[in-house]
């Protein structure tokens, strides 16, 4: 009766630890009715001692059965970290259960001196629960223990008490066999059993651990993958706004300077409140733009009285007289009657001209005696007909290749963006114009000239004498080559 009564203090003092330590390292609260699990634990001592009476050597391993299946019923946690957990909980119970005999041993002497040998192991074995329990409480204020532990975290925290309580539970077990009259090959199949059970529990944890890991790595490649995707299309559509917006910002540069020049003329000539104050604000806006609002002081300008077409010419004899530049401008066609029909828009050839004009200006610039000349005339079909000199350089090959496919600058270095060459095409395209480079001009002092005639023809004809240009317009389709005779090379 004395035996029980004490295996019944120290088995429930056991359970106690293991619980206090189990709810604190996964973090789970415990109330005041948690006390009603303390009968509950000494009827599993009273089981315990009953079961392991002639086994006495399965006493850990009965602990350890009896732990698991008691916090999986109560808590309700997943069967893995029930088993993981119970094991680090039961081995740090038995760590303090080692404590309390460390603790005792100087405080022991006066209770020796009891005669009363059942009264002395009571108080003995009662001290070494009380002790042990204490033990608990305190190692759980270690600042390391009190913010719990993860079963599935990769934290080394979780392996290593893992680890202690398993060799800790073996340990007891080894223990406890030395103590049993049984045979020794019983013993020793007790012992595997035991060790191959506490090792399948580390084994577990590692596959746990991995496949947790693993699933972790698949969801943030995902995760990447999907970052990565959102980053693409965030990239795209900035791309896309910004192209829009260089667009926009390159038509603006061309366009508003045109209509402050207009506005200025018509708020000259009627004095208008409205045209003054529309003059005032576009000025305003050219400012903040830092755009030029250059006047020309030159006179008989050619004009052809369509304001549309008229200033892009007016411009370019504006940037002759400020740099050194030579330029002529031949209306020979009834630019008034390219309109009537309203097939073909003011404001495009206008973009058209600005364009060309501007590319041929900075072109020539490049050149001794800088050249440009503008030619508004008509076809043998009586179609509007646009031809643009200048004395520049040629086009390289890598820009011919690719015009009106992509967007690509004839001025790639000093600031050139291609957008102006590029609208051009799609002007013509609108259109159906055909598209003529013509290297090979027959008016002195010039080294190229771009025609364009609006005859519905959608053709792209290239004159050269280059046989590189030759070679990488063969790779394109719809371009016509005309290879001129070398007497026409050397007149050039």
């Amino acid at each position: 009766m004395d035996a029980f009564i004490i295996s019944l203090l120290k088995y429930t003092s056991i359970f106690i630890c293991m619980m206090y330590s189990y709810t604190r390292l996964l973090r789970v609260k415990l109330k005041v009715w948690d006390l009603m699990d303390i009968p509950l634990f000494i009827a599993l001592s009273a089981v315990m001692y009953f079961v392991t009476e002639y086994i006495k050597m399965l006493v850990p391993i009965g602990l350890l059965v009896f732990s698991i299946a008691f916090l999986f019923l109560r808590f309700r946690k997943t069967f893995y970290e029930t088993v993981t957990v119970g094991t680090i909980a039961l081995g740090l119970s038995i760590v303090s259960y080692i404590l309390s005999f460390i603790i005792f041993s100087p405080i022991s002497i006066p209770i020796y001196l009891i005669g009363n040998i059942v009264v002395k192991n009571y108080i003995t074995q009662l001290s070494i629960c009380i002790i042990q329990i204490v033990c608990i409480f305190l190692l759980f204020k270690i600042k390391r223990l009190q913010s719990g532990i993860n079963p599935k975290s990769k934290n080394a925290t979780f392996d290593i008490l893992l680890y202690v309580s398993v060799i800790c539970i073996f340990t007891m077990t080894l223990l406890y066999a030395k103590e049993v009259q049984q045979n020794y090959w019983e013993r020793v199949v007790i012992l595997v059993i035991a060790l191959g059970g506490l090792v399948f529990i580390v084994w577990w944890r590692k596959h746990i651990k991995y496949t947790y890991l693993e699933a972790i790595e698949q969801q943030n490649f995902k995760r990447l993958e999907n970052s990565f995707e959102e980053y693409k299309l965030s990239t795209a559509e900035n791309e896309l706004q910004l192209a829009v917006y260089s667009r926009l910002f390159h038509y603006l540069n061309k366009v508003l300077p045109a209509c402050a020049y207009l506005t200025e003329g018509v708020a000259e000539q009627t004095g208008s409140a409205d045209a003054c104050a529309a003059r005032d604000m576009l000025q305003g806006v050219l400012r903040k733009m830092n755009l030029a609002n250059e006047k020309c002081s030159l006179r008989n300008i050619p004009q052809t009285g369509v304001s549309e077409i008229d200033v892009p010419i007016i411009q370019l004899f504006t940037a002759a007289e400020r740099k050194n530049l030579k330029v002529s401008a031949v209306t020979s066609a009834d630019v008034k009657s390219w309109f009537l029909d309203d097939k073909i828009q003011k404001g495009d050839i206008h973009i058209l001209l600005s364009y060309l004009c501007d590319n041929a200006t900075i072109s020539a610039l490049g050149s001794p005696n800088a050249k440009v000349r503008v030619e508004l005339s008509a076809t043998a079909n009586k179609k509007p007909f646009i031809c643009i000199y200048d004395s520049g350089e040629q086009f390289d090959e890598e820009v011919i290749a690719k015009l009106g496919v992509e967007q690509v600058t004839t001025r790639a270095g000093v600031g050139g963006s291609g957008i102006g060459l590029f609208t051009v095409f799609e002007i013509l395209e609108k259109y159906g114009a055909s598209f003529t480079l013509d290297e090979t001009p027959r008016i002195l002092g010039f080294k190229k000239s771009i025609k364009i005639a609006f005859d519905g023809r959608r053709s792209f004809i290239v004159r050269t004498f280059r046989e590189s240009v030759v070679e990488v317009c063969a790779a394109r389709k719809g371009i016509t080559v005309e290879l001129i005779d070398l007497e026409w090379k050397n007149i050039i």
